[in-house]
């Protein structure tokens, strides 16, 4: 955990200015699947846009909670197994099971890890990242999405699917290489394709469930 984020919502909502530091966005969908980017915005940059374009191709309930700090984000960082904004953790509640978009730190590889408790889920999404170009790994235990407090598995089937996107892969999704807040708004097609993968997966997940 960052020495200096906070370690829950309340904590986080005495110090910052909604609309101002962060926002929440939400859009209550068809609720089987959540698609959620609880570190979006100026956090983990380029999650919400790939959280927001999939619930929409999905038609799926969607929550961004976003930074808009211009800098110092990080602060905004509740962890996943502490995060407990009350609307996040009802859309995650009243799920079948949740799509969890993060980012973690890595500029020398394009690469996607895996984690979290729905099995049938994840490999569905691996194998479909592949076979769209992407390079996928197994999470390394500390982004293993594993536990049982970590919003991605508070669905009510109690797992869901964490995905950890590299920067190196964020920033290849945007014109010029660039996932500053200004230029979020350039995807380009490979945003596309990592977003039809991830489509095309729950779809195929839904067919099974």
């Amino acid at each position: 955990m960052l020495e200096n984020s906070y370690t829950n919502f309340a904590e986080l909502q005495q110090d910052e200015h909604e609309y101002l530091d962060y926002r929440i966005i939400v859009h209550h969908r068809i609720p089987d699947i959540a698609v959620l980017a609880i570190h979006g915005g100026n956090i983990e940059p380029g999650t919400s846009e790939i959280a927001a374009a999939l619930g929409e191709r999905l038609c799926a309930s969607t929550y961004l909670f976003e930074g808009l700090k211009p800098r110092g984000n990080q602060v905004l960082h509740i962890t996943s197994n502490l995060f407990n904004e009350p609307i996040g953790v009802s859309m995650a509640a009243n799920a079948q099971t949740t799509l969890s978009i993060h980012g973690h730190y890595d500029v020398h590889n394009a690469l996607v890890y895996i984690g979290g408790r729905n099995e049938p889920y994840k490999n569905l999404i691996q194998h479909s990242l592949n076979e769209a170009g992407f390079q996928t790994e197994d999470a390394p235990q500390h982004l293993s999405g594993m536990n049982g407090n970590n919003i991605t598995n508070t669905s009510k089937t109690g797992a869901g699917v964490q995905l950890e996107l590299s920067t190196k892969l964020r920033k290849s999704f945007f014109k010029g290489n660039d996932f500053t807040s200004k230029n979020r708004v350039n995807p380009l097609d490979l945003f596309n394709r990592f977003v039809r993968a991830l489509e095309k997966a729950t779809l195929e997940y839904k067919q099974v469930e």
